[in-house]
């Protein structure tokens, strides 16, 4: 077939094309919505129809759609040197000034980075360095990572293990032996007796701290938790939740993983959200943000307590055997760049701040006394509206999955793009961060709409 061919993009989506996080059953009974062009914070889909994207893709486009600084980048960099490894002693010069330039950006206490391609293979690569961190210092039990329930790090065997969303799981024998789940820090769904947030994150910290006795310290090697967690439900901590996990966490001498795949990158109005949670960390995983989705990308940064390990290792001379093809792309790292020359030209994570408190003020005052409105929360440019079966009293729907359909096709229907939650209904609002006020009142209008029309809905149906 030559490049100008027409081809039924319907057809052959239905018939050959296997849609991740999609129901397979029914795939083949629906129509695809077909992406034709994108700008700013718009997509324009094959009949001309458009759409806000108050996601940013999946959670990623932070500069905005059709950023031609980035087009050029990448096209001068392809003439240049269209693919180098970072294999062996291989590199090259964008992958030198990324590194200097993410080092500086990120917070304290990180010295070296390790490329990958995408947040899951990070997320598994951040497992294999714990795991060699422990064998090299002569502790082959202390292996055993914990995540949190409701937490999102992946979809691949092992950072879907970590992953604390059964959706996840189901059908694919996962989680991994080794991999084990604490409490999620959600205060909305906080036992009835405690009655402050400081009070949750003591509760939440001390049941960490049972699981390690449990398990025993000399086995746990490691705690992952996503700042804010994004995919989960938007859930910002309880005050002081880091805080008192990293006490637990010094006392068995167990390492802190941030996964800041979502959050990195001006997403909450810093460029990273560890410092504003008071997470201490030892590992960081990024990716979405680092290159807006322009190019498949990721990275674990870590520390030099974790470095002077692995690198004091002396057998073998310390051979390194994990890596991937496109690790460490000069493509990728020139986008990178062009991307975090755009986000300091423009102050994004700054307007991430100023439009995500107008956002959230917005949605307050238009949602808030809403019939079925449990909950407006959110950080920067990270919101959740949370949807009851009674309202603020916080009833969840009997079928969440369903009730959580028809929301996101009423989103639809009215040329808004959300994100879903598992097992709650929440419209997830994560928009470019290139979001303007016009643009944060056309969501707030749009959703007011969807609200609406999600409501009659469910009066249809037997999901309330």
């Amino acid at each position: 077939m030559g490049t100008n061919a027409e081809v039924d993009v319907q057809s052959v989506d239905k018939g050959s094309i296997m849609h991740p996080f999609s129901a397979l059953h029914s795939q083949s009974a629906r129509e695809a919505l077909i992406v034709k062009s994108a700008e700013g914070v718009w997509l324009t889909d094959a009949t001309g129809r458009r759409y806000l994207d108050a996601a940013a893709g999946l959670w990623c486009v932070n500069v905005g759609y059709g950023r031609s600084e980035i087009v050029e980048a990448a096209a001068a960099q392809m003439r240049s040197t269209s693919f180098a490894h970072s294999f062996s002693n291989f590199t090259n010069e964008p992958l030198a000034l990324l590194t200097e330039r993410l080092l500086q950006l990120a917070p304290a206490g990180f010295k070296r980075i390790l490329y990958g391609v995408s947040g899951s293979d990070a997320n598994d690569t951040q497992i294999k360095l714990v795991r060699r961190y422990n064998n090299v210092l002569g502790r082959p039990s202390k292996k055993k990572i914990i995540a949190r329930a409701g937490s999102y790090h992946g979809s691949t065997i092992a950072a879907g293990s970590l992953t604390g969303l059964s959706l996840a799981h189901r059908s694919f024998d996962i989680p991994m032996p080794g991999v084990l789940h604490t409490g999620a820090a959600d205060y909305r769904r906080r036992p009835v007796h405690i009655t402050s947030e400081e009070e949750f994150s003591r509760f939440l910290a001390g049941e960490l701290h049972h699981l390690i006795e449990v398990e025993g310290a000399e086995t746990v090697a490691a705690f992952m938790a996503e700042p804010i967690v994004g995919a989960g439900g938007v859930l910002v901590p309880p005050a002081g939740y880091f805080r008192e996990i990293a006490r637990v966490l010094k006392q068995h001498d167990v390492l802190m993983i941030a996964d800041e795949v979502i959050t990195g990158f001006g997403r909450t109005g810093d460029w990273f959200a560890s410092p504003h949670f008071d997470v201490q960390a030892d590992m960081m995983t990024i990716s979405k943000g680092m290159t807006s989705g322009y190019f498949p990308m990721s990275a674990c940064l870590v520390s030099e307590r974790v470095v002077d390990v692995l690198y004091g290792e002396q057998s073998d001379d310390g051979f390194f055997g994990h890596g991937f093809t496109a690790a460490g792309h000069p493509v990728g790292a020139v986008v990178a760049l062009a991307n975090i020359d755009i986000m300091e030209a423009e102050s994004l994570p700054n307007n991430a701040a100023v439009m995500g408190s107008y956002l959230l003020e917005r949605l307050r005052q238009r949602l808030d006394g809403h019939e079925l409105v449990a909950d407006i929360r959110g950080h920067g440019l990270m919101v959740g509206v949370e949807f009851s079966r009674d309202g603020k009293g916080g009833v969840p729907f009997e079928n969440a999955r369903d009730a959580g359909w028809l929301l996101g096709k009423a989103c639809l229907d009215e040329g808004l793009l959300v994100r879903g939650a598992h097992g709650r209904v929440v419209a997830a609002l994560a928009p470019p961060l290139v979001l303007n006020q016009g643009e944060a009142d056309e969501i707030v209008s749009r959703l007011e709409r969807a609200v609406e029309r999600f409501t009659n809905s469910l009066m249809g149906s037997e999901v309330h």
